[in-house]
């Protein structure tokens, strides 16, 4: 059940999503270092969690929403860019905060010892609160962090989904991502 609910909430975000703008832009994803995707990584990959905590105004007919959830996904393109998704919200004293991001950028997968380096050119971030835009911009060079390094795994869950196990460096324990 938690499955369903998390690939309904992801998918809600790609389709309600108006944090990336449409279309490429040129340099969007720079020109950091790159390898080839292999065919076992391309395509998207999905993550996400939310709180069993849920959370009701006090008016007892209008549910606020669970007290947090979060998302995150990676496109990986069979030329060695990609873009990453996040998004998050949580349900503070009444409040139902919504923070999104799309980052673009080179990255550099090692088969062998299976690592996956992201090179994070641009990105554009989106904060909303009780339905009304606080923040919507692209971010500027010195905050669009540099590299992330991960290493990873691929395999089957019990469902024959595909799945991507990313353990960010200094991590003990892998993320579970999904193919979609």
């Amino acid at each position: 059940m938690k499955q369903v609910v998390l690939v309904l909430c992801v998918a809600a975000f790609f389709a309600t999503s108006a944090c990336e703008k449409t279309g490429d832009k040129p340099g969007e994803f720079g020109t950091g270092p790159r390898t080839n995707v292999p065919a076992a990584l391309k395509g998207t990959w999905m993550y996400g969690k939310f709180s069993m905590t849920e959370y009701w105004s006090v008016d007892p007919s209008t549910y606020l929403g669970n007290g947090l959830e979060f998302a995150i996904a990676f496109t990986f393109h069979p030329d060695g860019t990609y873009t990453h998704y996040f998004t998050s919200r949580s349900v503070m004293a009444g409040f139902s905060t919504y923070n999104q991001s799309v980052t673009k950028g080179t990255v550099e997968i090692d088969e062998q010892n299976q690592t996956i380096k992201m090179h994070a050119a641009t990105s554009h971030y989106k904060r909303t609160k009780n339905g009304r835009v606080e923040e919507d911009r692209d971010m500027r060079k010195e905050e669009v962090h540099g590299t992330t390094s991960y290493t990873y795994t691929t395999g089957k869950e019990s469902s024959g989904t595909n799945a991507l196990y990313l353990k960010l460096q200094g991590t003990a324990t892998p993320l579970t991502f999904f193919q979609q």
